[in-house]
């Protein structure tokens, strides 16, 4: 509840301060106002640029797609760079006529004219300190002219005539077409222009235009440029727009070009590489009798293959004559034995003589059984047996011969065909490495002849990949000052403003505003808190109220003296006397209203037995006078009711102070200041003042600064 209290405390002042509060509101908006009248509009204008994509190149245009090897990668803000860069501004001059600025004097300020002027300017400047210097001109009966130099000389000419002077030859004429087009335009006036240097034109387009991305992965660029002059600002963000990509085709025709003689040159030299690697190749050939090596290798190795096998057969072959023939040769007698075996051999002849000495040995056995082994005709069976024998073993050794020279032979054969192998690891090593250097060469030649295909394609096409999305429109709304939120923020620093200064003049002037600000300051007592009693029956309420109170506490026993006291005048001391002493005299007591410095009129005390002081009399300000006063009062009456002076004025009333059973100290809300209540305390402990009481008159009266106004200008009437 006392957060509460204190809040609501603290927010006294806005209330009670609303209209000071809006009084500024309104003259800082006023203020405001009139300041903006005087304040020069900027215009804005936009244009966008969609980039080029590197990777993509233009639109339905993939030719371009592998051209990329040679472009650096065009990073967004590299191209924001470029845009602002001076060599892209400088070309947008050239086609603006913005190197003379004129300005149309005005009391309060200059405004620039552009393509609105009357007069056209033409300089020949000598010194180049006159760059960027204003030049005052003065037109007089559309013929004469008052020039001002920067250097303060003075210089009278005409239209239509060179007019010189120190460092510079000036021309100026009428502008006949604007003229004509507007016919009441003003033409003698007060004028002034700027001859700028292309290097701070450059400066200042540079530091005023704002080129920055749409986004940072959208390649989009935004181009803005302010001026005072709607028509200007878009000339100006078209013009670079236009010279970015004029400066784009140029450069991409100066690369394409330069790429093309590049590559002719390596073209050129690449050739002769080439020619040299076939030259090589054919001549390795020749001198190592290569036609082609896999297909020969291949031969060759199916070639040894085949002689493998004829020498396996053949050596199968030897091995089984050779064991035939010693086979032969020890058992020779018994040739029929024998004959199973010849499988080994077995030529057609070979089988005719083996079927004849088959048939030659039967005939033998035959005879045997007739004849003895020395019969002639057994003897010749024998002869032709032991012929056809030796024709069979000299066959056999024949044979054998034959074959192992076969053998031999396919050996030889082998090995001179596996000899073709000794030297192949180097020749196809050598091979290897000429056609490695003919396949560069041949790939690098004919990579650098599709590039020189493209950069041809490229600088003959005389295009830009870049795209102007949105030209610079002339705009027709000023995009500063912004005039609403100007007035805003003024309005709203009027505010802050009111505040503070309602709070600071509330707590400059320091006044007693509430209860906490007493008990906060002292150890005193507050007997009560006079509410803003404007109806006399709730003052009579009131007063009853406390009247009540002080008789409960037994502070109005007969000879009672209450005393009320205050600093200063107007602090409540009349007005609580009175209401007070006839509260106290409602109870049944018989009650003395005693006025120390004679303020209360008659008709102002409610009918009360009623003393009035003479402020001028000495002899009551003695103390035992005042003793004797007031002893001589206490005997007629139960309670006496103190309407004490002013403490800061009149020193007597520290006797009425001493002299009082309760001493109601009052203090105002509206009046008294928190100084007020420590000396109250130093007064109540140095005089040792009995039974001190504060009263706090008006308590969280807050009137409005109109009715104060009111009351203060109801008091002047009155006093007139």
């Amino acid at each position: 509840m006392n957060n509460w209290k204190d809040t609501l405390n603290m927010l006294r002042p806005f209330y009670r301060g609303l209209p000071v509060i809006a009084v500024i509101m309104i003259v800082a908006v006023l203020v405001m106002s009139k300041y903006l009248n005087y304040v020069t509009p900027m215009y804005e204008s936009v244009s966008k640029i969609k980039l080029a994509d590197v990777k993509e190149g233009a639109a339905s245009a993939t030719m371009y797609k592998d051209f990329d090897v040679f472009a650096s990668s065009n990073k967004i803000g590299a191209e924001v760079e470029v845009i602002k860069s001076p060599v892209v501004i400088r070309k947008a001059l050239a086609n603006l006529n913005i190197q003379t600025t004129i300005f149309r004097m005005g009391d309060f300020r200059n405004t620039e004219l552009y393509d609105q002027s009357p007069l056209k300017i033409m300089t020949d400047i000598k010194d180049q300190k006159l760059f960027d210097k204003p030049f005052a001109v003065t037109l007089k009966n559309n013929n004469v002219l008052d020039i001002t130099t920067p250097n303060a000389e003075k210089i009278e000419g005409k239209l239509n005539e060179v007019i010189h002077a120190k460092g510079i030859d000036i021309l100026i004429v009428l502008n006949d077409s604007l003229i004509s087009k507007k016919p009441g335009l003003l033409i003698n006036d007060n004028y002034q222009f700027i001859v700028h240097s292309e290097n701070e034109l450059i400066d200042e387009i540079r530091e005023t235009i704002d080129v920055m991305a749409a986004d940072k992965e959208i390649p989009i660029i935004r181009i803005a440029y302010t001026s005072a002059v709607p028509q200007k600002s878009a000339d100006i963000v078209n013009e670079i727009s236009q010279a970015y990509i004029n400066d784009y085709i140029t450069e991409k025709y100066k690369t394409a070009d330069t790429t093309v003689d590049f590559l002719n040159k390596q073209l050129n030299n690449y050739n002769n590489k080439l020619s040299a690697s076939e030259n090589a190749i054919e001549s390795y050939k020749y001198q190592k009798g290569i036609i082609s090596i896999p297909q020969e290798t291949e031969s060759d190795l199916r070639k040894i293959s085949e002689l493998k096998k004829q020498l396996a057969n053949a050596k199968m072959s030897l091995v089984s004559i050779d064991s035939l023939n010693n086979y032969v040769q020890r058992g020779r007698d018994n040739f029929l034995e024998l004959a199973p075996n010849f499988e080994a051999y077995n030529d057609l002849l070979s089988t005719e003589i083996v079927k004849k000495m088959k048939a030659l040995q039967a005939e033998k056995r035959d005879l045997l059984l007739k004849y003895t082994p020395e019969n002639e005709k057994v003897l010749i069976v024998d002869e032709k047996l032991k012929d056809m024998n030796d024709y069979l073993v000299e066959g056999i050794k024949n044979s054998r011969e034959n074959l192992q020279v076969k053998y031999n032979e396919l050996d030889n054969a082998i090995k001179d065909a596996e000899s073709a192998f000794a030297d192949m690891p180097s020749k196809q090593k050598n091979m290897v490495i000429l056609d490695r250097n003919f396949g560069l060469n041949e790939d690098i030649y004919k990579f650098l002849h599709e590039k020189r295909t493209d950069a041809e394609i490229t600088r003959a096409a005389n295009i830009s990949f870049h795209r102007i999305l949105a030209a610079g429109e002339v705009p027709t709304t000023a995009v500063s000052p912004n005039v609403t939120l100007l007035k805003a923020v003024a309005g709203f620093l009027g505010f802050l403003g009111g505040i503070f200064l309602i709070y600071l003049v509330h707590f400059i002037k320091g006044r007693v505003n509430d209860l906490n600000s007493i008990q906060r300051s002292s150890d005193t007592p507050v007997l009560s808190a006079i509410p803003f009693l404007s109806k006399e029956k709730n003052r009579e309420l009131f007063f009853d109220k406390t009247a009540l109170e002080i008789e409960i506490k037994k502070w109005l026993g007969s000879g009672s003296v209450i005393v009320c006291s205050s600093f200063d005048k107007n602090e409540g001391k009349r007005f609580v006397a009175t209401a007070l002493a006839k509260s106290i005299e409602n109870l049944g007591k018989k009650v003395l209203l005693v006025d120390v410095d004679s303020t209360i009129a008659g008709s102002a005390s409610n009918g009360l037995n009623l003393v009035s002081l003479p402020v001028s009399g000495l002899k009551w300000k003695q103390p035992d006078v005042w003793k004797k006063l007031i002893d001589k009062w206490k005997e007629d009456n139960d309670v006496i009711v103190i309407k004490n002076a002013p403490l800061k004025k009149e020193s007597s009333s520290l006797l009425a102070m001493a002299s009082g059973t309760l001493n109601l100290f009052l203090l105002d809300s509206r009046i008294t200041r928190k100084s007020r209540i420590e000396e109250a305390d130093l007064l109540k402990e140095d005089l040792q003042i009995p039974n001190m009481q504060f009263l706090l008159n008006r308590n969280g009266y807050t009137p409005t600064l109109f009715r104060q106004a009111l009351g203060f200008a109801r008091r002047i009437f009155k006093k007139k």
